[in-house]
């Protein structure tokens, strides 16, 4: 039988799929910082998307913002899969050894993001363009958001499996090595903001917060449950970084640029101060990891370090709530409200450091009902394959 081309590129592809079992490689800090650049890109369109739903412009599937964001995956992607190739020409790798350490995710992210925008266009020409909350539980768009944060994470979590296998790392100061997995961590958070804005208090305006906080007649705990649960976000990242890798001095401030755009983007940019005052916490985060130092996990420094975040933090976005309104929250609001953070705060590193003991209790085991029922079987079992023999 005649071998068409069709079946040599076929026989080509399950040759490329065919794991060569070399050693996985890792990317160079340029590869990683290339990647998040594309990225930036990428989320930048999702930002610009964002900002269209906020401002009830003319939507549909085919629009300029859709424009920026398809192309910014498109280039991503293709990116990502020049370094796939690449790795192939240069040392023959096929199948997951190609892949470099990281990149695993985001290999799986490029076909999910596919099918989902496949399904988004589908999804808006069926049932319309999704408003208000309704967006954020799209099932396409909750696709779109799945294999864009694998996509965008690949530079953190290079990062990531390099500290993890303890590789040397690259004769590059600190702050090249952690510019994109700072960015790439920001992207992460920035899908995170978006998606869990009814828990993010940055998300709204400044009118409707100082609404919420004068009641009885609107829902007045839902900026002090988004003041709460942003704290524990924000301490939780801050443990999860310090804890794996040596952060620069503006690590925090980079990986907030993205997240805070977003919570302006989500209100159509109302009120461009929650997005400086988010912004500007990144920083004091970046300041007082320096100066405390919570990678030494020392239970009274994660307390310190949570208090030391959460009330100026908040004092500061209820500030610029009552100078944007005119409309000042209750003293005892205005005054508990970061203190309230801060003991929330605080309880989350409690539970993330406990205290460690040097002796622990034993506490004698029950005997199980079911523990005579299986020794009466194990012994059926055993006289059964001795009567055989």
């Amino acid at each position: 039988m005649a071998i068409t081309p069709l079946d040599r590129l076929l026989e080509y592809k399950m040759h490329l799929l065919n794991d060569s079992r070399q050693p996985r490689a890792f990317a160079t800090w340029w590869q990683d910082l290339t990647t998040a650049a594309f990225s930036a890109w990428f989320f930048g369109g999702l930002i610009l998307d964002v900002n269209a739903h906020a401002r009830g412009w003319v939507e549909g599937f085919f629009t300029w913002w859709h424009l920026v964001f398809y192309t910014g995956f498109a280039a991503t992607a293709a990116w990502i899969a020049w370094m796939l190739v690449r790795a192939h020409r240069a040392d023959g790798r096929t199948g997951m050894s190609a892949v470099p350490h990281g990149y695993g995710p985001a290999v799986i992210g490029v076909p999910l993001f596919l099918v989902s925008g496949v399904a988004d266009l589908i999804w808006h020409e069926v049932f319309g363009v999704e408003t208000h909350l309704a967006v954020l539980f799209s099932p396409s768009h909750l696709g779109l958001a799945a294999g864009g944060v694998l996509i965008a994470a690949a530079p953190w979590l290079s990062a990531w499996r390099r500290e993890a296998l303890k590789a040397e790392p690259e004769p590059v100061p600190l702050e090249a090595r952690m510019a994109a997995p700072a960015l790439s961590l920001g992207y992460v958070v920035a899908t995170l903001v978006l998606f869990l804005a009814y828990l993010v208090p940055y998300t709204n305006t400044p009118g409707s917060v100082a609404a919420a906080l004068e009641g009885p007649h609107h829902f007045e705990g839902f900026p002090v449950a988004g003041i709460a649960f942003t704290t524990v976000l924000v301490l939780a990242l801050a443990v999860l970084a310090t804890g794996r890798f040596r952060l620069p001095l503006g690590f925090f401030t980079v990986a907030f640029l993205y997240p805070s755009v977003m919570a302006g983007a989500y209100a159509g940019f109302d009120y461009g101060g929650y997005v400086w005052v988010f912004l500007l916490s990144g920083a004091w985060l970046d300041f007082l990891v320096w100066l405390i130092r919570p990678e030494l996990r020392r239970r009274r420094d994660l307390v310190v370090l949570a208090a030391a975040w959460a009330v100026p933090v908040w004092a500061a976005f209820l500030i610029a709530t009552g100078s944007a309104t005119g409309h000042w929250p209750k003293t005892e609001i205005g005054l508990g409200a970061p203190v309230v953070a801060a003991a929330v705060g605080a309880l989350f590193m409690l539970v993330v450091q406990p205290e460690r003991r040097e002796e622990i209790r034993t506490v004698p085991e029950e005997p199980s009902p079911f523990d005579d029922v299986i020794a009466r079987a194990k012994a059926m079992t055993a006289n059964k394959h001795a009567d055989q023999q």
